[in-house]
């Protein structure tokens, strides 16, 4: 079956719509899932410097509360 993904802009706002039966529910909630995070990311003044020193930050505290556990499994093996 051919859908057709419509697009109403009506009162500053923009509605997309196809047929239910287009697509499975679970293909329904993921494209709705990846709309939403695209978005988000859009609205976000997130740069990519500042998600690169998140990550550094996230790895650093990792590798702290993991270390002993990791090269304790190193030693024994």
């Amino acid at each position: 079956m051919a859908a057709t993904l419509n697009t109403l802009h009506a009162d500053g706002h923009i509605v997309f719509s196809f047929p239910e039966e287009a697509l499975p529910h679970s293909e329904q909630v993921s494209f709705v899932a990846f709309v939403k995070a695209e978005w988000a990311a859009r609205q976000s003044r997130f740069t990519q410097q500042d998600a690169d020193r998140l990550a550094d930050e996230m790895d650093a505290s990792w590798w702290s509360k993991n270390k002993q556990r990791i090269l304790s499994q190193i030693a024994a093996a």
